[in-house]
């Protein structure tokens, strides 16, 4: 358990849902067991590269994204059924998602700047 809580220690998760990231970036796996990433969660987090949502992610929240300059790579799982609004607002190294079939609302500007 507590290798499990070291290794989560950037992540703020209240009722499943990812509040914030903390940590300083790079190549980023948010924890199993996370079911929404909410709004703002990693907002102008401009140390973050990569990241990977685990299969339980069903909703990537408002701005979740936003402003993470360095992003160049996100893998969006089946699961997951909605893309927030400017969810992936300006992140200008975004160079390859790999968007899963289960998505069905993907609303205004999520990948503007991009």
């Amino acid at each position: 358990l507590e290798d499990y809580l070291m290794a989560n220690k950037d992540f703020i998760i209240e009722n499943d849902v990812l509040i914030e990231y903390a940590g300083e970036g790079g190549e980023v796996v948010i924890p199993y067991g996370v079911t929404s990433i909410g709004d703002e969660a990693f907002a102008d987090c401009n140390g973050l590269t990569s990241v990977e949502i685990p299969n339980g992610v069903t909703n990537i929240g408002d701005a979740a994204f936003d402003g993470c300059s360095n992003l160049t790579s996100v893998v969006i799982p089946n699961g997951v059924t909605s893309i927030g609004c400017e969810a992936f607002y300006d992140c200008e190294s975004l160079k390859y998602i790999t968007l899963g079939n289960g998505v069905k609302t993907i609303e205004d500007y999520a990948f503007s700047g991009c």
